[in-house]
């Protein structure tokens, strides 16, 4: 492998996750990144920190632009490709290269890339219109996406049966009731948003799904449950126009699964 290593939270996380199946993966990475480096010509430099489901690395490309190179453990990647696709570059990193059989990406360096302080509504709103788009390819819905993650966080312990079972009605009744249904990041909170110099706020680490806006401005508001909730729902309900229950109730759906 060209790369640094220097990285190990993932592989804790991805052989904790997968067992035998994620060791394997893990032992067959240096083999995959050396492939990819050659295929699309790259410098590999360390390990990125940050990732629990994939190894990221800085690259440099041969005409010298920065970029990163990811490559997931998980069989979601089909999705965000295409999701990343879709948005060109706007609201996200522009895809480079990628490779479905791999898991493989390779995204545009976000500079200076640090996380924001405290990012304000306004320029949350703005990310979210962007990348809220028409979704022209298949993807899992929301309604099964936040079933899946509310069942796991039941077998995590993280949730009682009590909360799963109204978080499972409310999410059904709000996605029966939502129009129209929009391309969504799935898992917008600021640990996934990056201050950019082209674009003031960018997102990063989509989990795609199709459904409902409110859901992704929702997950804003939870914010890993930081204070100061209730001013994060008026701020953002005040800059999208977005229906304040929706988004509530989204936020209490989010603070179930976690």
């Amino acid at each position: 492998m060209k790369g640094e290593t220097v990285e190990q939270g993932f592989r804790s996380f991805v052989t904790g996750l997968y067992g035998d199946e994620g060791r394997a993966w893990i032992a067959g990475l240096p083999a995959v990144l050396d492939e990819l480096a050659t295929r699309w010509r790259l410098e590999l430099g360390p390990e990125l920190p940050g990732g629990l489901l994939a190894c990221v690395l800085a690259a440099r490309r041969a005409d010298g632009t920065d970029a990163v190179l990811k490559v997931s453990a998980w069989h979601r990647t089909g999705h965000e490709i295409a999701a990343l696709r879709a948005w060109a570059g706007r609201g996200a990193p522009a895809l480079f290269e990628a490779d479905v059989e791999l898991k493989a990406l390779l995204l545009e360096r976000i500079e200076p890339g640090r996380h924001p302080s405290r990012a304000d509504a306004p320029q949350v709103a703005t990310v979210l219109s962007t990348l809220h788009v028409q979704p022209s390819f298949d993807l899992p819905t929301l309604t099964e996406t936040v079933r899946n993650r509310i069942d796991t966080a039941v077998r995590d312990g993280r949730a009682s049966q009590q909360k799963a079972s109204w978080a499972h009605a409310k999410a059904v009744e709000l996605e029966r009731d939502a129009s129209p249904s929009v391309l969504l990041h799935g898992d917008f909170d600021e640990r996934n948003l990056l201050v950019c110099d082209r674009r003031g706020l960018c997102a990063i680490d989509p989990l795609p799904c199709a459904g409902d806006a409110a859901y992704d401005a929702a997950y804003w508001v939870h914010g890993n449950r930081a204070p100061g909730r209730r001013a994060r729902l008026d701020a953002i309900v005040a800059a999208t126009g977005l229906e304040r229950a929706r988004v509530r109730d989204w936020a209490a759906i989010v603070g179930v699964h976690g």
